[in-house]
């Protein structure tokens, strides 16, 4: 079970991406629990969310009454592990929300449930307090929150028989853990290890163990080999192939053992003469569907007793020749689509940079069309104020500060007041409001971005496609002429042996 959460501001723009996941992404958003004056129940979608504009609005407004004045909400997020979370249903979320409002002080506290469906499939919960307590007019503290989310991590998974997820704070015992517990592998490795039946670890300790048994280069490589390893030859150094198709850095696998040391090591095996990965990974599939021989005992017929001892293991057949010009094939087409990558690289960079700049500009103009409402707004307010200055009031107004200077002060602390409120008030709207369009202008960003990486993904894949029509159209056209040569040589042998034959018998009289 993962915890994480931090106070904020931002009322407008948490409440919008709580529920936007409804009309930008394909991931769903239930409201679970609104705990609100202005919860309407069977509301639309529509009114949900502005329900809960309204509602975080008013919750950071109250942040205004007291000494600290700002992050008046705590945003947490709940994500259990996928194969738990899909079962949950909504009082155990809300049993969730409980069990983490009493580790950080927030259990009386006015709140709001969001489940997200998630974009993999693994749901998970967004809970928001207000963190001012209306009765004492503070804010709730948020010290050592860390260590509350792993306190209500560990209390939830113990309550509902969750795996333990380790952490750094509530959920570590130093003395036990000096240093931060780890995986020992992570997913790539574990598929890895359910392939080849070898955990990192232990093949690690094997090939370890393989390297210190053996006295030279030549016979630790034939160690490998008899193992079922296959050496080649890497862009660094030598490389191991197991049987699974899969290679690692030799180095990396011998404990002890630095890089330069397994060069002089193994010196006598020398790099350029070992087939590349490729290779080694075809041979390594060569042996694992080549058929399995019976060798028979002569006139007698006899197979060979499967109690024998085993025939000594064949040396790895020899790196296949090179076909120079399929070779020169392939380094035609990776130069032209080196090139051609390269172009599309620089107008993607072309079309982002003109995108964010039109979006910019775009962002500017709605801030100064904002700026301006404000400042009409604030015209207004000392208009008012003028006119209840001038005219008949106004003239009541300076008999009564005569009169009554105490009153006439009041008047006038109001007033600033009120100008005061309008300014905070237009300035957190101001600073919502950019924060939002800033973050819609990131989103065409990243959409932008990921439709590029979409055209060069297509693109690759028809890179593959036409390389594979190449090779296989080189190798049609060199059986074609293998064939036609064939079929020549064929033809030469005819001619001959009719030149080597008897004489034609002669026309005519004898």
């Amino acid at each position: 079970m993962i915890v994480k959460g931090a106070p904020r501001g931002g009322p407008t723009q948490l409440a919008q991406y709580l529920l936007r996941v409804n009309k930008e992404t394909d991931e769903r958003a239930d409201m679970l629990e609104l705990q609100s004056a202005w919860a309407q129940p069977d509301s639309d979608k529509d009114h949900i969310a502005s329900q809960l504009v309204e509602t975080f609005r008013d919750w950071q407004m109250l942040t205004e009454g007291t000494k600290q004045g700002r992050d008046g909400l705590y945003h947490a997020q709940i994500s259990p592990e996928g194969r738990y979370a899909t079962g949950m249903t909504a009082d155990q979320w809300k049993r969730t929300a409980d069990i983490l409002g009493e580790e950080l002080g927030l259990k009386d506290q006015p709140r709001a449930l969001v489940l997200h469906s998630g974009k993999d499939g693994r749901p998970h919960l967004h809970v928001v307090w207000a963190r001012t307590d209306a009765d004492a007019m503070k804010l709730v503290s948020d010290s050592y929150n860390y260590v509350a989310h792993e306190r209500a991590s560990h209390r939830m998974e113990l309550e509902f028989g969750h795996d333990f997820v380790p952490g750094k704070h509530a959920k570590r015992d130093r003395k036990k853990q000096p240093e931060f517990p780890k995986a020992e592998f992570g997913h790539d490795e574990r598929m890895l290890a359910e392939r080849t039946g070898l955990s990192p670890a232990e093949r690690k300790e094997q090939i370890t163990a393989l390297h210190a048994a053996a006295d030279s280069g030549q016979a630790f490589k034939a160690a490998l080999e008899d193992t079922g390893y296959l050496l080649a030859k890497g862009h660094r150094g030598y490389v191991l192939v197991d049987e699974a198709g899969s290679h690692y850095n030799l180095a990396r696998q011998i404990e002890g053992v630095k890089t330069k040391d397994l060069r002089a090591f193994m010196a006598a095996v020398e790099l350029d003469k070992l087939p590349t990965i490729e290779e080694a990974k075809a041979l390594q599939e060569a042996r694992e569907t080549a058929p399995v021989k019976t060798t028979t005992g002569g006139d007698q017929g006899q197979q060979t007793s499967q109690f024998l001892p085993p025939e000594p293991a064949a040396q790895p057949p020899a790196a296949p020749a090179q076909d120079a010009e399929l070779e020169a094939l392939k380094k035609a087409l990776a130069e032209r689509e080196e090139r051609e990558l390269v172009k599309l690289l620089d107008y993607h960079a072309l079309v982002l940079g003109q995108k964010e700049h039109e979006l910019g500009l775009l962002n500017d103009g709605k801030i100064s069309d904002l700026d301006a409402g404000f400042e009409l707004e604030r015209n207004a307010l000392r208009d008012k104020h003028k006119q209840d200055r001038g005219g008949l009031k106004g003239v009541l107004d300076a008999i009564e500060r005569r009169w009554n200077p105490a009153l006439a002060a009041e008047k006038t602390k109001e007033r600033r007041r009120a100008q005061r409120q309008l300014l905070k008030r237009q300035k957190k709207e101001r600073a919502d409001y950019v924060a939002l369009i800033e973050q819609t202008k990131q989103q065409e960003l990243e959409n932008l971005k990921e439709r590029h990486g979409q055209q060069l993904r297509d693109r690759e894949a028809n890179r593959q496609q036409e390389q594979e029509r190449y090779i296989r159209e080189h190798h049609e056209a060199k059986k074609m002429l293998a064939d036609l040569e064939a079929e020549r040589l064929k033809e030469l042998e005819r001619n001959d042996s009719l030149r080597e034959g008897p004489p034609p018998p002669k026309l005519g009289k004898s």
